[in-house]
């Protein structure tokens, strides 16, 4: 298939048959992402009826039916089938947007636990010598010449150094941040303003209040907390209801991770079942989909898995094998789909093949919960200084908001984590070690000092 995929590309560049050899491609393309997403669905079907519970695998068995009757019989979907299935998807999605913002509020009072326990517990430290900190985090950073690497080192330390300045010089930051966008495409800019809101908690996804009211209740305990006045048993509480949440999400992501990779993966086939070639399809396809027609919609999993003992040691290895095959037929897509695409504007088949491909190319992406309605252009709008200007204000209303009215110990937690998603701000190596000095320095918590040493030399440790 690789070297077929790259003869027919060579044509139609050529312009050699080219409207033929694009619909051949688009043919091979499709095969090629069938095969590998039915193995690939075949080994995570009974895996995630088995760890889901009752409530994810309804995802599940609703996705089976769907498959049974369509892909599964050899069968057509019809835009109904794939509707519903996108709407299942568009569901955990939405959830997910939910747990993510919760674990970016549960990070917040986090930072606030940790900087208070030492004075909670009275294990604060005298006489922290806060330039040899400094120091050590200076020759961290630059002890690896990667570049991408020390920025993240940068950005893991200031998400935990003490936060000393005033709302005017952080917003100042995050405008002089966002000014880096001028002329750049504005939906770098817009996601970026989109990250900087949700990493402070300045607004919240449709369903926070209400899909999972354990987990906020949880966030009201911390989020009114009086933090200046804890006492162990509080804090010990407090700590309890952190570790409760955490454990709710990470039980929560951990079962849609593995319900989103059987989502996508069956959006793939059905994509994909009216364009492959029977051709191009493997053994292994034909194995997978075996296995399927067993698991999908039976009563019992369990006994159905057992018709599939003999089957499973053919896959054994395929997965990679056929991801293999994939990588190089899916490299081109976007290029066809630029330069070509448009050319044959009045070819609807050829047209809606490339829609479905390109979506179908996004769900074998490693995001599992990327928006495959959005269609990047290849030229996007230049983010001028009118446009820039206009975000500033709003990202600046929207922190401005999400700072009033919030206990200095939330306020420098929220500042501390959305400095830590900023591009690297200094301009020299001396600056930043100045700002590991003065963040240190400005700082007469011996308490919280305590806790930046210690999470510091942890860093330092865990990532060396």
């Amino acid at each position: 298939m690789k070297r077929e995929a790259k003869i027919l590309f060579t044509d139609i560049v050529a312009d050699r048959e080219r409207e033929a050899n694009i619909i051949n491609y688009q043919k091979l393309l499709a095969s090629a992402l069938y095969n590998y997403s039915s193995i690939k669905l075949s080994l995570n079907f009974f895996t995630g009826l088995e760890m889901s519970d009752e409530y994810e695998n309804e995802y599940i068995t609703k996705i089976g039916q769907i498959m049974k009757g369509t892909v599964l019989s050899g069968k057509a979907p019809s835009d109904e089938d794939i509707n519903t299935v996108a709407l299942l998807r568009d569901d955990i999605t939405g959830k997910m947007k939910v747990l993510t913002s919760y674990t970016d509020a549960l990070e917040i009072f986090e930072y606030v636990l940790n900087r208070r326990e030492a004075d909670v517990k009275g294990t604060a430290k005298d006489n922290i010598d806060i330039y040899s900190i400094a120091d050590a985090m200076y020759r961290f950073v630059f002890s690896d010449n990667d570049k991408v690497i020390v920025n993240t080192r940068i950005q893991d330390f200031i998400a935990q150094l003490p936060v000393r300045m005033t709302k005017q010089r952080f917003l100042d930051i995050i405008c002089n941040s966002l000014s880096i966008y001028k002329g750049g495409e504005q939906e770098s800019l817009l996601d970026f303003a989109d990250t900087v809101r949700d990493t402070a908690i300045a607004r919240k996804p449709e369903g926070f209040e209400s899909l999972y009211p354990e987990l906020f209740e949880i966030y009201t305990e911390l989020k009114d907390t009086d933090y200046s006045n804890l006492d162990p048993k509080r804090y010990d509480e407090l700590s309890a209801s952190l570790s409760k949440a955490t454990q709710i999400i990470e039980s929560e992501v951990t079962d849609f991770l593995m319900v989103m990779e059987i989502i996508n993966d069956s959006l793939i086939l059905m994509y994909t079942s009216d364009l492959y070639d029977e051709k191009y399809k493997t053994n292994e396809c034909n194995v997978a989909l075996k296995i399927l027609s067993k698991l999908a919609g039976a009563e019992d999993i369990y006994k159905a898995a057992e018709n599939t003992d003999d089957l499973l040691p053919e896959l054994e290895g395929t997965q990679e094998t056929s991801y293999e095959e994939l990588i190089p037929i899916e490299a081109n897509l976007d290029e066809l789909i630029s330069s070509y695409a448009p050319e044959f504007s009045d070819n609807s088949d050829m047209q809606k093949n490339f829609e479905a491909l390109r979506k179908a190319d996004m769900l074998t992406s490693s995001s599992l919960f990327m928006d495959i309605d959005k269609n990047i252009s290849v030229v996007n709008s230049v983010a001028d200084e009118e446009f820039v200007n206009k975000v500033k204000e709003e990202v600046t209303k929207d922190l401005s908001d999400a700072l009033a009215g919030k206990n200095k110990y939330i306020r420098r937690s929220i500042m501390a984590k959305v400095l830590s998603t900023m591009p690297v701000f200094f301009n020299t190596q001396d600056e930043i070690k100045q700002y590991f000095e003065e963040a240190l320095l400005g700082c007469n918590d011996i308490a919280e000092l305590t806790a930046c040493e210690a999470i510091i030399n942890d860093i330092m440790t865990d990532l060396d």
